[in-house]
């Protein structure tokens, strides 16, 4: 026995030094520097686990890195700290590839077929491959203009008519998290789907919550059937509710979005029965990442009186009363309160967990300094840089919802650094109306709601077992409340048209480029 266990530890140490050799020996002196390596290739796995969205910053904080490799099996993932570094990276967006990243999202997660997939995924360093065609053809659909109108004023219409049912129900036992889920779902869906929309299916409600707690599994690439069966089965009514839905052209009733995404399939030869699954795509950027952002902006004003009271007063400014009936703008909303919208991007800053993620296509130099090497991944994490105390300032850990004011002697944090919707070649095309829909929301809400918990106290519910494919987390436990009206006053919603859409991020300000 002692000799078994002799050898067995020699082989340990044996394949430990193999390893560490190994890593030693693959890891060029010009690369960000290798860190979490005591267990050569395993150490990052077991970190990632055990400290969940936590993970970069921990990183971040313990070796004080501009930016570092971590090597696991089979790959590379080099993760930005250092927010200087992300211009450069964004100035080679065919070198440094998010539509790689969009390949592999096709093939794992919505399951296309090999044919489809071989489009999606091929000139990927070309102006005319699919991917880097894409943003082209929905621009138009997302920008300023009547495709974003359209689906801005019908999620308006369905807030309205919602509202007003709640209001006669007087005051209402919700379950926020529940509540705010199931009322940006169909305002979303009903919006881009039009009048045939498929998610009037209550069953495929659930079938989306189903695939979203398994999107992980199916990103990775895992035997499905194995490791994400219940995942899968959901993915898959959806998709035959999809494919119902366009091979029986109940899509030319819908948005300018659904119609431009369709277009673009067609004129690069994808069938019908594929832009169904591709569809399932569009559906993870509306409702995954929209739902949990409302339910985290509502929890933060209502959970603090002095933002409640802050906005409550700003959005009364826009609201005109006339026999009865009290209107509000949505022009107003999204243009004149910039508290309203501070606090939106303080909310970002503090709950984002998206990560900016794009493939090295080439060995490359970044900023002169830093050898990339080809296959590998590059990370920028959100949350890394919305919580780096030399940008933001001691109150770093605080929620300030003024603090994106733009106010005279208060010196302007750097744009770049805020990475709620990512940047460059990642940014994503559909946050004015993901913005205008939370900010609605949330106006009407402080107008014609109280909000109080059941308990009496605003406790911040745990995030620990939320799914790590959206852009937010979301609540273990759901937050018992009663939605109170303020009074019975009918109300209506109008809608200016709109020139210009709103600054959200740095690039908002820059010239925005032609449609297709």
């Amino acid at each position: 026995m002692p000799s078994t266990i002799v050898v067995a530890m020699g082989v340990a140490a044996a394949t430990y030094s193999f390893l560490l050799a190994l890593l030693r020996l693959t890891q060029d002196a010009n690369e960000p520097p290798s860190v979490c390596d005591s267990i050569p290739f395993v150490s990052p796995i077991i970190q990632m686990a055990a400290r969940g969205v936590k993970f970069h910053k921990s990183i971040r904080d313990q070796y004080k890195h501009s930016i570092y490799t971590l090597r696991m099996p089979g790959a590379r993932l080099y993760v930005v700290n250092d927010t200087s570094l992300i211009a450069p990276i964004q100035s080679q967006p065919k070198t440094l590839s998010f539509a790689a990243v969009e390949a592999r999202i096709a093939a794992n997660l919505i399951g296309v077929n090999d044919a489809t997939n071989k489009i999606i995924g091929s000139n990927l360093m070309s102006d005319d491959g699919y991917l880097l065609q894409y943003p082209k053809y929905v621009h138009s659909s997302l920008a300023a203009g009547p495709g974003l109108d359209a689906m801005n004023r019908k999620a308006m219409q369905v807030f309205t008519e919602s509202l007003a049912k709640w209001t006669a129900q007087g005051d209402t036992p919700i379950k926020l998290f529940e509540w705010v889920r199931h009322e940006l779902f169909v305002a979303s869906s009903e919006s881009v789907y039009g009048p045939k929309n498929p998610f009037r299916d209550p069953s495929l409600e659930g079938a989306w919550q189903t695939l979203e707690q398994g999107m992980l599994m199916l990103l990775m690439g895992l035997p499905p059937k194995i490791f994400a069966k219940g995942a899968l089965a959901a993915r898959e009514s959806l998709v035959k509710a999809w494919e119902e839905y366009f091979e029986s052209g109940a899509y030319e009733d819908s948005s300018m979005l659904v119609q431009a995404r369709v277009k673009i399939n067609k004129d690069f030869g994808i069938p019908m029965k594929e832009t169904a699954r591709i569809e399932l795509g569009g559906n993870q950027a509306l409702l995954s990442n929209t739902v949990p952002g409302a339910f985290w902006m509502v929890y933060h004003i209502y959970s603090n009186p002095a933002v409640l009271e802050d906005i409550r007063e700003e959005v009364s400014k826009g609201v005109r009363e006339e026999g009865g009936v009290c209107t509000i703008d949505l022009s107003f909303v999204t243009e004149s309160c910039p508290i309203l919208l501070s606090t939106f991007k303080e909310m970002m800053r503090m709950e984002s967990t998206t990560v900016s993620a794009r493939v090295v296509m080439e060995d490359c130099m970044l900023a002169g300094k830093y050898l990339l090497k080809k296959g590998s991944n590059l990370l920028i994490p959100a949350s890394v840089h919305h919580t780096n105390q030399p940008t933001w300032g001691d109150s770093v850990g605080d929620f300030n919802h003024r603090r994106f004011l733009r106010e005279p002697g208060v010196k302007r944090v750097s744009p770049v650094a805020f990475r709620g919707f990512g940047g460059g070649s990642t940014l994503c095309p559909g946050r004015h109306f993901a913005v205008s829909e939370i900010l609605m929301l949330s106006a009407l809400l402080v107008l014609r709601f109280d909000i109080v918990p059941m308990d009496g106290t605003w406790t911040r519910p745990p995030t620990a077992k939320s799914p790590i494919v959206p852009a937010f987390p979301t609540p273990d436990d759901d937050i018992r409340a009663e939605l109170r009206p303020r009074d019975n006053r009918a109300w209506k919603v109008t809608f200016a048209k709109r020139e210009k859409g709103m600054g959200i991020v740095a690039e908002d300000d820059e010239p925005a480029s032609s449609g297709h």
